[in-house]
């Protein structure tokens, strides 16, 4: 999925500016003219401005990035090394390519998402942001994520998509209800409905970071 992503973005920057009349660089300075408290706004904003769901939600993700692609190799720094060495990054354990027969079985899920296939890709990159070496695999009815126990799943749905979570004894409510999925274990015990990018926000980030850390102890 990753790598698919990476050339997907480089398409969509490469025509960005035949198609939109301005470059990212414009884009980004447009976006921080405007001043906007939260992503959702400027998701909103940029689909006022003739963009798709998932090319504003793209934008988006790339303006709170620095400005930078999100996928595309950052050029090398030409900074004089540091005098003392910074302490060593927090290591995490490579994850495994997909197979074909996964990339098959992914592909025959999300076409059930019908229209909400953005969103689960809103969600996803959310997911490998916010978890690093998080690993997404297809199960027979959902698709898991783990690191390297399972935290999170995710139905999909023409109408909506299903988000499960392991959060154990945390109170349910209108919002994180008791999960109704098919699929996924006992463990996975609550259950978010999503069908808007704007659920999508730092809330519901945290929760799937709390779920990890309950599992995995990250």
């Amino acid at each position: 999925m990753a790598g698919d992503e990476q050339e997907e973005e480089r398409e969509f920057l490469a025509e960005l500016k035949a198609r939109s009349g301005q470059d990212l660089a414009q884009w980004m300075a447009a976006i921080a003219a405007q001043g906007f408290a939260d992503k959702n706004e400027t998701i909103d904003w940029l689909r006022a401005q003739g963009f798709a769901f998932a090319r504003a939600s793209w934008l988006e993700r790339i303006h709170s990035n620095g400005g930078k692609p999100i996928y595309m190799n950052e050029p090398p720094k030409t900074a004089a090394e540091p005098t003392v060495a910074p302490p060593p990054p927090k290591r995490v354990a490579p994850v495994p390519a997909p197979s074909a027969r996964e990339r098959a079985e992914l592909e025959k899920l999300l076409t059930a998402a019908k229209g909400y296939r953005p969103l689960y890709q809103l969600l996803e990159a959310e997911v490998r942001r916010a978890v690093p070496g998080v690993a997404v695999q297809p199960r027979s009815t959902y698709i898991a994520f783990v690191a390297p126990a399972e935290f999170a799943a995710v139905t999909v749905h023409a109408s909506e998509l299903r988000l499960g979570l392991n959060l154990g004894d945390r109170p349910h409510d209108a919002t994180l209800q008791r999960s109704r999925m098919k699929g996924p274990g006992s463990a996975i015990s609550h259950m978010l409905v999503l069908t808007d990018a704007r659920q999508v926000n730092a809330d519901l980030v945290n929760l799937i970071m709390a779920a990890n850390g309950r599992v995995n102890g990250a």
